[in-house]
């Protein structure tokens, strides 16, 4: 499974994974926290959409899954551009995540 690169409205990266199913932001989790070394901030969590968001160095990013967009990644700033671009291409780099 491999995933798509977006702007999102407010103009920073967002990387899509719109074929995985809710299950897949906790392997995303463990890779953001475990390779990238953000730590968890505020999740929240409904019936149609989780979100986690993350921190580093005062970067923030959010990982989700919701029924329209699958799973994604995506910056809050022009500093968190960079974060998803290297989550995003590590993502489609390691088919581990398929299983």
């Amino acid at each position: 499974m491999s995933g798509k690169f977006y702007i999102t409205a407010n103009g920073y990266n967002s990387y899509e994974l719109l074929d995985a199913d809710a299950s897949f932001i906790f392997k995303i989790a463990k890779i953001v926290t475990e390779k990238f070394h953000f730590t968890h901030a505020n999740p929240a969590v409904g019936i149609e959409q989780a979100f986690m968001d993350f921190v580093k160095d005062g970067i923030r990013i959010t990982l989700g899954w919701d029924t329209w967009s699958g799973c994604f990644v995506m910056a809050h700033d022009h500093l968190g551009n960079k974060y998803i671009e290297e989550i995003g291409n590590y993502l489609d780099e390691h088919p581990i995540l398929d299983k």
